[in-house]
């Protein structure tokens, strides 16, 4: 009866091992399955999109305050000057003054 029951007992630990084996297999599967999963290559996609949409506000944010942008500001600055001179030229000296000082635009 001894010998009955250790290999009974030896049949079932060989049967758990089989089992435990399986459901191993079964979770790697599982696991495998998850990182193929659709909504996780959606969300890779959406923070590949994030980024790209990052980079090019920064490209943007760059050119905006380029040499270029920095020396068209400065022009626009002169121009209102210009104005502005004008105009105390014209509250100051009358309009006869101002019509002198003013260049022609007839040409």
């Amino acid at each position: 009866t001894k010998l009955e029951q250790l290999k009974s007992k030896r049949s079932e630990l060989l049967a758990r091992a089989k089992v435990a084996e399986a459901q191993n297999k079964v979770h790697d599967a599982v696991k495998s399955i998850d990182v193929l999963d659709p909504t996780s290559e959606l969300g890779r996609f959406e923070d590949k999109i994030r980024r790209e949409e990052a980079l090019a506000a920064g490209k943007q944010e760059l050119a905006a305050s380029s040499i270029d942008a920095q020396f068209n500001a400065l022009e626009d600055v002169g121009e209102l000057t210009e104005v502005e001179a004008r105009l105390a030229a014209l509250k100051t000296g009358g309009p006869q003054r101002a019509a002198i000082d003013a260049p022609s635009t007839d040409i």
